[in-house]
């Protein structure tokens, strides 16, 4: 739980400040919700929320003040990390930007549509939802199943989407606060908190999926709003692997209308679930492919290239003994069969499509299903001619038929058998060439409030590249104990709550998730925000920037600096900051005309002074502060005025204009004298 003012579970910021005693208002700084601490003097110490820094300004009495060290924010590490706490202050942008005119869509499972951080009769931010598996009706117009929910009184009535592929799950209700959540008074609010919401429940096949983008892009279209799709799923059954799926060729050609999807990139960075073989003179490939300890059997997937078939089988050894299955040839074409043997006496259960040219990409496939035997080992099998190449995953089968868990490859201590990678990890979306691919990192923090702490890869964030080769995943955002909103219908145990409200009598909570599950709606949101900051961006422009603003340190490597991608960092940690800026920049200048910009600063660079023209002829304050939160220099302007740069560094700081209750922000570079 949060302690009395909230500063162990969110960001605030020390404040030392030089008042004019005499007109030292303490009542003044408390009811405007800041901490006051010690007084020595004319030395103040406070504590606060970033957010109301401004009104330091606004007092007349405070002289001078600094930060007393950047913000440390324990659980909303994803805003700070992302700089999305940037663009939601308006910090070096021509205005604050929250999501607003945007709709973000969350396909997954488990929705509760009346958690206050995702909705409300205030802000009634979700505007529809389709339920897949409530059959009572209506559909949505063009499609004959499932349920639309239209609206917040029926959606409150609804309460939740229903019993589906996870019961009554809560994944999509933490994702949705992550993209787009307002928080709970002022702390864990996600990255587009202002952005409108649809709902996805989907049946776990290609079909239904689309369904429900093309449902998306409908009412996109009706509320004449832009659309960003999150999926924090992914799948190694589906598709080609390759991002020559008919998914994949749905999601490109989706994307050419302008819809913008953001995908995860897998939880199987932790996993030697992949192997990749090209075959010798009388070589068989062997590996021991682990079970899923809650599972109910393994997938084996295998795909060459093309015009180059194999034969796959298994074994099942148990107490020394091994019983071996027919081998299954890619050329057979077998559209799908379930077979058995006994193993002991007891019956292993196994199903199997093979094929000799895939329609999508010409190369030879098999899917292998073997269910659990207890008490054995099994045994993955190929063969193939001398110089046919091969990648296999194992992955485990549940009792849904949902499971994306890679399981080990393991030698087992048989000749010959090859122990597994974690290469190739990236699945069905996310392998789309337009679909942004997300991997997950720790979020960068202040350690004991000096020292600053790079974030590294989660063990979990899945590698690429692609079966084609191409490199995914392509962006990092925060996804470890990220922490978010949780269904109050949740169905399947509880989470530790690390807050928690109460609406109408009901408890409803926020508690931390890890996966790129979570990472993905971090990146959907500041699609969001790049989309309310300008909306006439192509997907391909906002994969760009994207990548080309990501930021680098000392865990990603100099990736921009070589000009490469990496197979499990991509470009690099997404800057939101630095994307809406160069999204804004794109405006056309028609755009841009009608847009109030606040505020003029030139020359930047500056040498010595700035010239400052402001919106108003009204009297302002005007700020220079550094980029660690310091104050350098004040100034009041009316209209126009100029403030000194004289003896700064060289560097970049932020300029900052206060006046009629609005502030304007920009960043100058002072290059010296």
């Amino acid at each position: 739980m949060l302690s009395r003012y909230g500063i162990s579970r969110d960001g605030y910021v020390g404040v030392l400040a030089v008042v004019d005693t005499m007109a030292y208002d303490r009542a003044e700084l408390e009811q405007a919700g800041i901490m006051v601490g010690a007084k020595v003097g004319d030395v103040l110490s406070l504590r606060m929320p970033v957010a109301l820094l401004p009104r330091l300004d606004k007092t007349g009495w405070i002289r001078h003040y600094e930060v007393a060290r950047p913000v440390t924010p324990l659980l909303d590490r994803t805003r700070m990390d992302t700089r999305t706490d940037s663009v939601h202050q308006g910090i070096g942008l021509a205005a604050p930007f929250d999501g607003s005119g945007v709709l973000i869509g969350i396909t997954d499972w488990g929705f509760d549509y009346t958690h206050p951080n995702i909705n409300s009769r205030q802000e009634k931010r979700v505007l529809r939802a389709w339920d897949q598996f409530r059959t009572a009706g209506p559909p949505p117009a063009g499609f004959s199943y499932g349920t639309e929910i239209i609206g917040y009184d029926s959606l409150v009535a609804k309460q939740c989407d229903t019993f589906g592929l996870y019961g009554y799950g809560t994944h999509g209700t933490h994702v949705a606060g992550i993209a787009a959540g307002r928080g709970l008074n002022g702390h864990y609010a996600g990255q587009a908190p202002k952005a409108n919401l649809l709902f996805g429940s989907w049946f776990l096949d290609e079909a239904s999926w689309i369904d429900q983008v093309q449902w998306m892009f409908n009412v996109s279209k009706q509320e004449r709003k832009r659309l960003v799709i999150n999926s924090s799923w992914g799948m190694y059954r589906l598709g080609t692997m390759d991002g020559q799926s008919i998914l994949s060729r749905a999601i490109n050609s989706y994307s050419d209308s302008g819809v913008v999807f953001v995908t995860s990139g897998g939880n199987n960075g932790d996993a030697k679930f992949h192997i990749e073989q090209t075959f010798g003179t009388d070589d068989t490939l062997g590996s021991i492919a682990t079970y899923y300890v809650n599972g109910i059997g393994q997938v084996l997937t295998y795909w060459g290239d093309p015009g180059q078939d194999f034969s796959v089988g298994f074994c099942m050894s148990r107490d020394g003994r091994i019983y071996r299955s027919p081998l299954y040839a890619t050329a057979a074409d077998i559209t799908y069969m379930d077979s058995m043997m006994l193993v002991d006496g007891d019956t292993v259960r196994y199903n199997l499509t093979t094929e000799h040219a895939n329609p999508y990409n010409n190369r030879p496939h098999a899917i292998l299903t073997v269910y659990k035997l207890y008490n054995t080992k099994l045994h993955m099998l190929a063969v193939a001619d001398s110089g046919t190449h091969l990648h296999v995953w194992n992955v485990c089968e549940v009792e849904n038929h949902a499971g994306n868990t890679g399981n080990d490859f393991e030698n087992g201590g048989f000749e010959g058998y090859r122990t597994g990678d974690k290469y190739f990890g990236v699945g069905e979306p996310a392998v789309a060439d337009k679909c942004i691919s997300v991997a997950a990192h720790i979020a960068d923090r202040w350690r004991n409030d000096t020292t600053y702490m790079t974030g590294g890869l989660t063990s979990f964030s899945s590698w690429g590249p692609t079966l084609s080769g191409k490199p995914k995943p392509e962006v990092s955002a925060p996804g470890s104990a990220v922490v978010s909103s949780i269904s109050s219908f949740y169905s399947s145990g509880a989470y530790e709550p690390v807050v928690q409200t109460f609406v109408g009598g009901r408890p409803y909570i926020w508690a931390s998730m890890s996966g790129t599950s979570m990472s993905s709606p971090a990146v959907s949101g500041i699609v969001a925000l790049m989309l309310q900051a300008n909306p006439n961006l192509t997907v391909d422009t906002i994969r760009a920037i994207l990548f080309r603003t990501a930021r680098n340190d000392d865990r990603t490597g100099p990736l921009h600096e070589r000009d490469s991608v990496s197979i499990c960092w991509g470009y690099g940690k997404v800057d939101a900051l630095r994307a809406v800026a160069a999204a804004y920049d794109l405006l056309d200048i028609n755009t841009a005309t009608r847009q109030p910009l606040p505020m003029s600063v030139w020359p930047n660079p500056a040498s010595g002074y700035v010239n400052i023209e402001l919106w108003t002829h009204r009297i302002a304050e005007v700020s220079l502060y550094d980029m660690a939160g310091r104050c350098l220099r004040t100034a009041t302007v009316a209209g126009r005025g100029t403030l000194s740069t004289q003896g700064l560094q060289r560097g970049v700081y932020i300029l900052k204009a206060s006046a009629d209750g609005r502030i304007a922000t920009s960043k100058v570079v002072v290059c010296g004298l």
